[in-house]
């Protein structure tokens, strides 16, 4: 018998006390509840003219929408859209797919959603660093999408496991904020530019919108001016001034948060990204010009392994390469602070060992999380024959998370403290 056997006989052996001992992760009176329930693997067939479906495929790089069909337990919405989406992942085999339900009957939803994607997770053998990211922000406080693992058919034939989730729009906003009528924008920068870091691009309201932030509500009256007032008091205030004049455009605190939770997590491409910020979205009310951050695309989270240093790309890189918010934050001692605490609650939290677990069963709720996950998704992903990778490489992949999840809180206390 294969090692992939062995390990994945091993896991469903105990898959009743994970699935047992894990939440569900629903709200009572929310009809998205169910939708997004992690708890159980989801079904969802799409019917799609088989020809649309070749040329979406064959055509992968295009945004090109096509109609389809779309079933989930006893709900069937007809005639929704989907396209091929991504960045990396894009593919031409297991192609990644956004479902616009309104994108041919405006007034029609799904459950009260008008959108959701299915990532295909092509760039991650373990397919558990988007969902994984998404729960360990939702611990941290912080806003992220809900998501859920699903099969899925096209045209009655299975198409491989993807994960389902929920999008970034107003529905998400409100579940979030409790209102929807602000100012919402995408990081959306082309993979072939310079990287950016916050800097000053002048006072000019279209060298920031729409690209590199693109608009997502208010799109005909986005008031750009407020991202160029922004990244000019992160440039231009004076120290003695600095924490006033950006407060007014970023909530630092959460701002802080949120790339600590990312660096936690040994991510190479969000705020602090390898290649300049990338991945999330900003949101401010429509009466204030304090704007939020909501994390956006984990798939790169944890590929950098446990040792990942906590200074990466804020102090081992030359100025103009180091974010330009992230590092004027840091010149002040509290922020600095908040960043080292914040690190040592994240390790907290992974490490985290739920009450009620059994005599001797140390794992943490990162390594709970993942044992919980392989069980639910493995004989799924081991019968998947679009991945792009080999069933050995998967049950390796999960295995290195288990470690990361072990060992990273370790080395970030001891990075921490050296850094007191």
């Amino acid at each position: 018998m294969s090692p992939w056997r062995h390990m994945l006989l091993a896991v469903l052996a105990g898959a009743m006390f994970v699935a047992a001992s894990s939440p569900a992760h629903t709200q009572i009176g929310d009809p998205t509840a169910a939708f997004f329930d992690d708890s159980v693997l989801h079904d969802l067939k799409l019917w799609i003219n088989s020809r649309d479906w070749e040329t979406l495929k064959t055509n992968f790089l295009s945004n090109a929408y096509y109609p389809a069909d779309l079933q989930w337990n006893t709900e069937t919405i007809r005639n929704v859209g989907i396209r091929s989406r991504g960045n990396g992942s894009r593919s031409g085999f297991k192609p990644g797919l956004r479902v616009d339900i309104d994108r041919y009957a405006s007034t029609q939803k799904f459950l009260g959603l008008k959108s959701f994607v299915l990532r295909n997770n092509t760039q991650d053998p373990s397919q558990m660093h988007e969902w994984l990211s998404m729960l360990f922000f939702q611990r941290m406080g912080l806003p992220a999408s809900r998501e859920a693992y699903t099969r899925l058919f096209v045209n009655n034939q299975y198409a491989g496991l993807y994960t389902i989730v929920e999008s970034v729009d107003k529905s998400f906003l409100t579940r979030q904020f409790g209102e929807d009528s602000g100012y919402l924008f995408d990081y959306d920068y082309p993979a072939d530019a310079a990287a950016y870091y916050f800097e000053d691009r002048g006072r000019e309201a279209a060298s920031y919108v729409p690209l590199p932030f693109k608009p997502e509500t208010h799109e005909n009256n986005a008031r750009p001016e407020v991202i160029a007032d922004m990244v000019q008091a992160i440039n231009a205030s004076s120290g003695a001034v600095f924490r006033s004049a950006v407060a007014e455009f970023v909530d630092l605190g959460q701002f802080i948060r949120h790339v600590a939770s990312e660096v936690f997590l040994a991510e190479q491409d969000g705020v602090l990204g390898e290649w300049g910020m990338n991945n999330f979205f900003m949101y401010r009310p429509e009466l204030s010009n304090q704007f939020r951050l909501i994390v956006w695309d984990k798939s790169q989270a944890f590929v950098m392994g446990q040792a990942y240093p906590i200074w990466r790309n804020i102090t081992d890189v030359p100025e103009a390469n180091r974010n330009r918010l992230m590092n004027r934050a840091l010149e002040s001692p509290d922020l600095r602070a908040l960043y080292l605490d914040t690190l040592l609650e994240a390790g907290r939290v992974a490490r985290e060992v739920p009450p009620g677990a059994p005599a001797g069963d140390m794992r943490g709720w990162l390594e709970r999380e993942i044992d919980r996950a392989y069980a639910l998704i493995a004989p799924s992903v081991l019968a998947d024959p679009l991945k792009p990778y080999t069933n050995d490489e998967f049950v390796a992949s999960v295995e290195a998370l288990r470690v990361f999840a072990r060992e990273r809180t370790q080395f970030v206390n001891a990075d921490v403290a050296a850094s007191r």
